[in-house]
């Protein structure tokens, strides 16, 4: 189709425009070729005639539907208007800074920090192809380490564009880009180094302009290494043309580098006085601009910032302050004053501050330094000359000094740099980073803006051929003809400039020159270039200036180059050197001899071999206006910069080509719409499109089929959507024409149908007034009344029919439920019958059973107390005969005292006076005691308190105890608190009794003062005391006689005893026999042919009638069989009983074991008290008192007597209840502890009563009575100890009484086993839930049940976590074993063997959910059987008896629990690694959705995945998928907890993946995959309701994206529509939805664009949020899991090996 032809009405073309570059006007009128005018309309209403020239009519629009693309290439129009347009909209509307241009990243500053640069939007451009996502720097950072790692080729990334541009900052990115994503394998974090020299170069060499607050015044090229493996090793720099003549000059509004800034703004700082520097104002240097300080940016911070990178780089402080003075002295010398002496000289005054402290820090003369700033050498070839210099030409050399001193401290920075970028090994590859400026032209241009044209024409070179080189490329790859193609070659330009006798070489020349000036040069400039060289112009008004006709633009250049491009400085630069740096800053004559110009000339050169070598990637940053307003755009500005960066040069070759490109599926997808029927018919796609193109475009030479593309010449996809809308319009108008016509048809229709009715009506009541008459009324009324009767008549004979049939049913069925329910009532009185009789020869049995074994207990009982009183009797006689002797030594000893007495009776007198001097010193002696016994009695009732106190506290605890337990015990609860109390209360009283005794004491201590006057007395006493005793020896002798009668009786008891334990025995057998035959009597009893024999024949004629016999002996059967069930029912009870008998054996073994315990505690309380009782008599001299006090001791121990007797008692009562309260055993126990804590209490506090007796009673004792009392005393504790002894002996006996009814129980047991002959299977053994094995075998289990073992396959077949039940199991048997260090052992290497597991199959999804679930078992049974009682009370009794005995294993549960969380993290992120590649293909790119694809071009940069790709993955991938994870995690027997949990965590990755890929896609971003986002989360819904997840939580993660692609859909035009938006989407942050309604893209022309006004609507009422700047969502985030406890239902008796486990080493206890 020819151009002109597409000049019709309604399109739209671009117009130039003084303002705006380009307008955009409607045709009102279609163009007729010939026409001299263009009738069009501008978008102001404006009605234009614009004149047009055929050949060159104005540019056409492109639709709106192309507006905005990614890439400009995909525009259908590629010219200057179209591309500026599509950037503005971008720019202005959607917010988008970055757009693609073919191979070219057009990216324009936004002034304004944007949340595009995380972290997380590197992960997500990481691994994507360039077309996959939206424009970004950051994707051709990934597309060049791709190709590098790809193709291990060296990639270069060239980033050029104006001051201002942003070039230093995507450059920045770029290095952040490639640090993040590669991180070095090295700790020395080389990364960073990177990054940190860019903070130390942007301070040295950045600097504040008019047009930038932080502009690079050089150029960088940044070479970053890689390894084999693709990570950073280090990397070099290289540098470009620094800005020298800014140290010592800066515009008006402009700065000098920012480090002399950040110098002065810390010249306080302690570190920095020694180089005496002050504010910026005060120096020349840095005040010329009249602008010090920048907006928003801290200098003494970023000084902070500086010295860190320093110090990150590894430049030692010392190196940071030779650099800090070098600055500092440039500083000094611009303040340096030089003046005039005449007209040819000058001087510099010595005394100077400054260049005191310049020299100072320099470390050099001031002589000579005064000297050499205001003299020159002049060296010839015979001589060498010193000339004076006036004042400029010295200010001239002093700021050439500064110049040399900084552009040499500059070179040297960058070499230290390197030197810490420096790596050991070899470099595998590298990305270059070329961070230059753009072609720069201002109205006074110097010799910098000329190097960096020529450099900028250079890269624009290589750039052309670069461009040329993929196409031709792409069109052989397709194979299409190569044509060439007319374009700008600058080779001309470069080599007016470059080659020999060119502008440099000229310049150089001159340089050289002892007297060369710039009008020399000129002068040869004109003659050389003047009307030869069409690149070069002389300004008519002008002779001291020159243009050069660059590819951008005209250049104008002042001849002032002799300034920045001088020959060697004057040799006093040879003298200046850094310390710790390089010795001197001079170089070798050959290098002193070239100027900047060729030494720019042959680093370019480098550069440009460097980059021909690399594979290139550009990046053209855009200044969008000079006021640095945020998304402000100057469209004058933009366009001058396109033109000057070759954007639009490399538009304009695309545009002479073939610039639109489609692949076949594309092709299709978008235009099969204006595809026939016939031509769809056809199998092959490729074929298809080539047949409608044919049709369609009738031109064959503007397009061309490629193997898989299809190229068109620029307009024709613009005809193609021509075409296709008005397919679509045409499409509509049918519908609607259609669906109108149906609608009216519908409305037609149904008034039709109205009016038929009123007519129907009508017609009806006008028939009925016509037909009514009287005779017609007579007859019909007569016809009713006959069918009425008739009718009735047929009724009534038919309900009668029904009736007798009803009745006869009725009468069978009643009389056949009756004789059922006859027979049945029949049958149950017979069975009732025999179970009667059955029942009660069962009880009277039972009975008789119970009685002899009462019977037998009670003998042996009685036989035991007879024992028992034998032994005591015999005790008694050998306790007198003791005393009897004790009696008679005594006796012997009392004479022989009378006799000393009567002897010392004489002496008396004499002995009187030492007797009062002897009384005097006692008496003090026992005031002094006295005095210690008050102490004492305080210490006394300060003990009484604190028992006091804590008997209170233990009543207290015991309240509590006994308030546990259940109702059903609440009687005995009530009998145990009445006998504590009954307890406490005899407490109390003895407890005032030993108060009672210690104030008795009191008195006795008093009485003892007087004991001297009556000695006498005593004696006389003692005298009556021997009578006395002589009466009780013959007493003594008395019962001795008596002895031998007890012996015999004695014997006569032992013969009755043997002779009831004979009876018991016989009796044992006859029980054991009897209940044999229970069981045979039983069935013998209820024998048929027993029962018929036993009948009368009358009895059997009389069963017989009517059947009754026979339903006699269906009932004796089931009778028969109720009994069997009966019989089993109680043989199961006796077992459970006998279960039970066996625990409360075991638990009043442990009974006797307590009270064994009491008893010896109490012989101890005796010992105490014989001790107490021996002191106390030593005290007293009077006998009577100690009677008293031994006969309360013996009410003591009466009272002990009768405690324990209770206790026995109730032992007796726990014995009679075992039968009956199985659940009150534990009561019982728990109230004995009680009590034996109490007695415990009483002993305690006895002793230390006896102890405090004793402490009494130390000081009073005599040497006269004491022999006579111990014998007596000795006699008393005897008889105690033999009372012990008795006790001790009543325990044993107790012990033998459980011993027999144990013996007794199992007797019965077996009887009733042997009982059991009806045909019952021998009982099966019956397991413990543990599995034994040996300490060798821990590795066996290890390596068969953890290592060895593979889910698949074996899980089917077992119940969940059975390996973790075994290991449990084996667990259990280590503690049974009470065995710590093989417990501990098995479970190191348990764990250590699931570490290992899991770390070899890391990535193996079924074995990690194996041994998750597994572990998660492990734990729960540790839990489960750890005898806390939160845990147990979810067992049964089943398995509350299989928990932990000895150890508490809460250490390991925890070392579990972080394992079991370890796990389930490598388990998660298998699951994203596995499911994460398909979700931006299965969500977002795969059209599911018939009629809704969303296709439109996509430009140069093609998209990856394919629409028609068999390979790529749908929704029913990911459905797929996760049904995959759901049947592997229910298989391994995941508890369902964490399968939700699980869930919950892939559901927020895929809503956050997707979401995070739709933020960062435009072409993603329409109404129809909205449509299709929300159809996708629908099928992620229907896949939780059919698993039963709905409460997992797993959908509400989705609603972010749920409510964007709800955001896709709605309308967004009116305020209503806004306040909507604001209301629904909670979900998502202010920064998100502003990015979809920024980026919201239009698929047909009948779709409205979000208009900007609408996108601010929406930000100002999302104002109030308090949300993050974030946009993306981060993918790594995890929800936090937890480990429910879930008891395990399985019992460990049940557990059951499998072989294939190959555990048959292990075995079942």
């Amino acid at each position: 189709m020819a151009l002109a032809e597409l000049y019709t009405q309604y399109n739209r073309v671009w117009i130039p425009d003084s303002e705006e570059v380009w307008q955009s006007a409607e045709i009102t009128k279609d163009y007729k070729a010939g026409d001299r005018f263009l009738h069009v309309q501008l978008e102001d209403g404006t009605e234009l005639h614009y004149p047009v020239d055929p050949s060159a009519l104005p540019p056409l629009r492109n639709p709106d539907i192309l507006v905005g693309e990614n890439d400009l290439t995909a525009l259908s129009y590629l010219h200057e208007p179209a591309v500026l347009h599509n950037l503005k909209v971008r720019f202005v509307e959607s917010r988008l800074i970055y757009t693609y241009s073919g191979i070219i990243l057009v990216a324009i500053n936004p002034y304004k920090q944007l949340p595009i640069y995380g972290d997380a939007i590197i992960h997500a451009y990481s691994g994507q192809n360039m077309g996959d996502m939206d424009p970004h720097i950051f994707a051709v950072a990934e597309e060049a380490y791709k190709q590098m790692a790809r193709n291990s080729k060296n990639q270069s990334i060239i980033v050029s564009g104006e001051s201002g541009a942003g070039k230093t900052v995507s450059a920045r990115y770029t290095m952040r880009y490639f640090a993040t994503v590669s991180k070095s394998s090295s700790n020395a974090h080389v990364e960073d180094k990177v990054l940190a020299s860019n903070p130390i170069t942007e301070a040295v060499g950045n600097a504040k302009t008019t047009r930038n607050d932080n502009s690079s015044r050089f150029g960088k090229y940044t070479e970053i290494s890689f390894d084999p493996s693709y990570r950073i090793i280090g990397a070099n720099m290289r540098t470009y043309l620094l800005e020298k003549s800014r140290v010592v000059f800066q515009s008006e509004n402009e700065r000098n580098y920012h480090i002399f800034y950040q110098l002065c703004a810390s010249a306080m700082q302690p570190e920095f006085k020694h180089l005496k520097l002050g504010s910026a104002e005060e120096f020349n240097y840095t005040r010329m601009g009249g602008s010090t300080t920048i907006e928003g940016v801290d200098d003494r911070a970023n000084m902070i910032e500086t010295q860190k990178t320093f110090a990150l780089l590894g430049l030692k402080e010392d190196f940071q302050m030779d650099v800090f003075k070098t600055l500092a002295a440039i500083l000094h010398l611009g303040n340096l004053e030089i003046t005039a002496v005449g007209d040819e000289r000058s001087s510099v005054n010595l005394e100077d501050n400054h260049l005191n402290v310049f020299c100072e820090l320099l470390e050099l003369n001031s002589d000579k330094m005064a000297q050499w700033l205001c003299h020159r050498k002049i060296i010839t070839t015979s001589e060498t000359v010193i000339k004076p210099m006036t004042k400029p030409q010295a200010l001239n050399a002093r700021d050439a000094l500064a110049k040399k001193i900084y552009s040499h401290l500059f070179d040297f920075i960058v070499e230290r740099i390197n030197q810490a970028l420096q790596f050991s090994g070899k470099q595998h590859t590298f990305i270059g980073v070329l961070d230059i400026y753009g072609f720069e032209t201002f109205d006074v241009n110097s010799f910098e803006q000329f190097c960096i044209n020529y450099a900028n024409e250079k890269l624009q070179q290589q750039f052309n051929l670069h461009v040329f080189k993929l196409e031709q490329e792409e069109y052989m790859k397709e194979d299409i003809p190569w044509t060439l193609i007319d374009f700008y070659d600058n080779q001309p330009v470069i080599d007016l400039i470059e080659a020999k006798m060119g502008i440099l070489e000229l310049l150089d020349e001159e340089c050289l020159l002892p007297h060369g000036t710039d009008e020399n040069w000129l002068q040869k400039l004109y003659n050389n270039f003047v009307n030869k060289n069409t690149l070069f112009e002389k300004p008519r008004m002008s002779n001291t200036s020159f243009i050069i006709q660059h590819f951008a633009d005209k250049f104008h250049l002042c001849a002032s180059f002799f300034q920045d491009n001088p020959a060697p400085i004057s040799p006093f630069s040879s003298t200046i050197s850094i310390k710790s740096a390089r010795p001197v800053l001079k170089s070798p004559n050959k290098q002193l001899r070239m100027t900047v110009g060729s030494k720019f000339r042959s680093s370019l050169s480098l550069l440009m071999e460097t980059l021909n070598a690399t594979t290139p990637h550009y990046v053209r940053c855009i200044k969008p206006n000079d006021e640095k307003q945020p998304f402000e755009f100057d469209s004058k500005r933009v366009a001058q910069q396109l033109r000057a960066c070759g954007v639009l040069e490399t538009i304009r070759i695309s545009a002479q080509s073939y610039p639109s490109r489609w692949t076949y599926i594309e092709f299709f997808s978008r235009y099969s719409i204006l595809m026939a029927q016939q031509e769809l018919s056809f199998n092959d796609k490729k074929q298809i499109c080539k047949i409608v193109l044919q049709r369609l475009i009738q031109d064959p030479n503007q397009y061309q089929f490629g193997r898989t593309k299809i190229f068109f010449r620029a307009g024709q996809v613009a005809y193609l959507e021509k075409l296709r809308s008005d397919k679509l319009r045409h499409a509509c108008i049918v519908i609607q024409k259609s669906v109108r016509g149906w609608l009216q048809r519908r409305r037609f229709l149904r008034m039709k149908q109205a009016a038929v009715t009123i007519q129907q009506y009508c017609r009806g009541q006008r028939a009925v007034r016509q037909a009514i008459t009287a005779q017609a009324l007579k007859q019909t009324w007569a016809a009713i009344i006959i069918q009425k009767y008739c009718r009735g008549y047929l009724v009534r004979k038919l309900c009668q029919l029904i009736q007798v049939a009803a009745v006869t049913i009725q009468a069978y069925t009643r009389g056949f439920l009756a004789r059922k329910k006859y027979r049945k009532m029949l049958e149950e009185h017979k069975a009732v019958i025999l179970q009667k009789y059955a029942r009660a020869w069962l009880a009277r049995r039972r009975f008789q059973n119970i009685r002899r074994f009462v019977l037998n207990i009670q003998l042996s009982y009685r036989v035991q107390r007879l024992q028992k009183k034998i032994e005591e009797q015999s005790k008694e006689n050998h306790g007198l005969l003791e005393r009897l002797t004790n009696l008679a030594s005594t006796h012997m000893n009392d004479l022989d005292t009378i006799q000393k007495l009567e002897s010392e009776l004489e002496k008396l007198a004499a002995q009187k006076r030492t007797y009062e001097e002897k009384g005097k010193k006692y008496k003090e002696d026992s005031e002094q005691k006295i005095l210690k016994l008050e102490s004492q009695i305080k210490e006394l009732r300060e003990q009484k308190e604190t028992l006091e106190v804590k008997l209170q506290e233990k009543t207290e605890e015991m309240k509590e105890k006994m308030d546990d337990l259940t109702k059903q015990l609440f009687d005995d609860v009530r009998k145990e608190e009445s006998q504590r109390m009954i307890l406490e209360k005899n407490f109390q009283s003895q407890k005032q009794d030993y108060e009672k005794e210690i104030e008795s004491l009191k008195g006795e201590i008093k009485v003892l003062r007087e004991e001297k006057t009556q000695l006498q007395q005593q004696m006389q006493q003692e005298i009556a005391i021997q009578d006395d005793l002589k009466i009780e020896v013959g007493q003594l002798t008395k019962q001795v006689q008596k002895i031998p009668e007890l012996q015999k009786e004695i014997e006569l008891l032992q013969t009755q005893k043997l002779d009831v334990e004979k009876q018991a025995q016989s009796q044992k057998r006859e029980m054991r026999e009897k209940m044999s035959e229970v069981t045979k009597q039983l069935l013998e009893s209820y024998d048929f042919e027993d029962v018929r024999s036993r009948l009368s024949t009358e009895d059997l004629e009389h069963l017989n009638e009517d059947g009754e016999l026979w339903f006699a002996y269906e009932g004796l059967k089931k009778a028969t069989r109720v009994l069997e069930s009966h019989f089993q029912s109680q043989k199961e009870n006796y077992e459970k009983e006998i279960e039970g008998l066996n625990l409360k054996v075991e638990h009043l073994s442990q009974d006797i074991n307590h009270l064994q315990k009491l008893f010896r505690e109490e012989n101890d309380i005796n010992d105490g008290i014989r001790l107490e009782v021996s002191r106390l008599t030593s005290e007293n001299l009077v006998i009577p008192d100690l009677k008293q006090q031994v006969s309360e001791l013996e009410n003591q121990k009466l009272d002990l007597e009768n405690r324990l007797q209770e206790q026995t008692a109730k032992l007796k009562e726990m014995s009679n209840r075992l039968h009956h309260e199985p659940e009150g055993d534990r009561t019982l126990r728990r109230t004995n502890e009680i009590q034996n804590e109490m007695d415990v209490k009483e002993k305690g506090r006895l002793n230390v009563i006896t102890q405090e007796m004793e402490g009494l009673s130390n000081g009073l004792k005599q040497d006269e009575i004491q022999a006579e009392v111990k014998s007596k005393m000795k006699q008393e504790t005897t008889r105690l100890t033999v009372e012990n002894m008795d006790l001790e002996e009543e325990l044993d006996m107790k012990d033998r009484i459980i011993k027999k009814l144990e013996d007794q129980i199992k007797t019965l047991t077996k009887t009733i086993e042997k009982g059991n002959e009806v045909s019952v299977s021998a009982l099966s053994k019956e397991y413990i839930g543990m599995m034994e094995y040996k300490r060798e075998d821990e590795e066996r289990i290890v390596q068969n049940l953890i290592l060895d073992l593979k889910p698949r396959g074996v899980v089917v077949n077992m119940i969940p976590g059975l390996p973790a039940h075994i290991l449990f199991m084996c667990v259990r048997y280590a503690d049974y074993l009470n065995d710590a260090d093989m417990l501990k052992s098995f479970i190191n290497v348990t764990i250590d063997g699931i570490k290992q597991a899991v770390k070899e199959n890391s990535e193996d999804f079924e074995m990690l959910s194996f041994w998750l679930s597994n572990t998660y078992y492990f734990l729960n049974c540790l839990k489960q059987y750890s005898g806390e009682e939160e845990f147990m009370k979810y067992n049964t009794p089943r398995q509350n008896k299989n928990c932990l005995k000895h150890f508490d294993l809460s250490e390991y549960r925890q070392v579990l629990s972080d394992l079991a969380i370890r796990i389930y993290h490598q388990f998660i992120l298998v699951m994203e690694n596995n499911i994460q590649h398909m979700i931006v293909p299965g969500m977002l790119e795969y059209e599911s959705l018939q009629g809704i694809s969303g296709l439109k071009p996509t430009g140069f940069r093609k998209r990856s995945s394919s629409i028609d790709d068999t390979d790529t993955y749908t929704m029913t991938s990911i459905l797929q998928q996760l049904s995959y994870f759901y049947s592997t995690m229910c298989q391994n027997g995941l508890d369902s907890e964490l399968l939700k949990q699980a869930v919950k965590q892939l559901f927020f990755l895929i809503g956050a993946i997707t979401l995070n890929s739709l933020l960062l896609r435009k072409d993603m971003c329409s109404c129809r995959k909205g449509m299709q986002i929300r159809c996708n989360i629908s099928y992620l819904e229907e896949w939780l309701k059919d698993k039963n997840l709905q409460s997992s939580n797993a959908k509400e993660t989705l609603e972010p994206l749920s409510q964007a692609a709800w955001l896709l859909q709605v309308k967004k035009i009116t305020d209503d529509d806004a306040k909507e938006i604001c209301e629904h989407c909670t979900s998502l942050s202010t920064v998100q939805i502003v990015k979809i309604l920024n980026s919201y893209t239009p698929i047909d022309d009948f779709e409205k664009r979000v208009t900007p006004s609408f996108v601010r609507k929406v930000q100002a009422m999302l104002n109030n949020r308090e949300d993050g700047p974030q946009l993306m969502l981060d993918t790594k985030y995890h929800f936090q899991v937890t480990f429910p406890f879930t008891p395990s239902p399985h019992d460990l008796e049940m557990i059951q090996v499998p072989s294939s486990f190959k555990l048959g080493f292990l075995t079942r206890v």
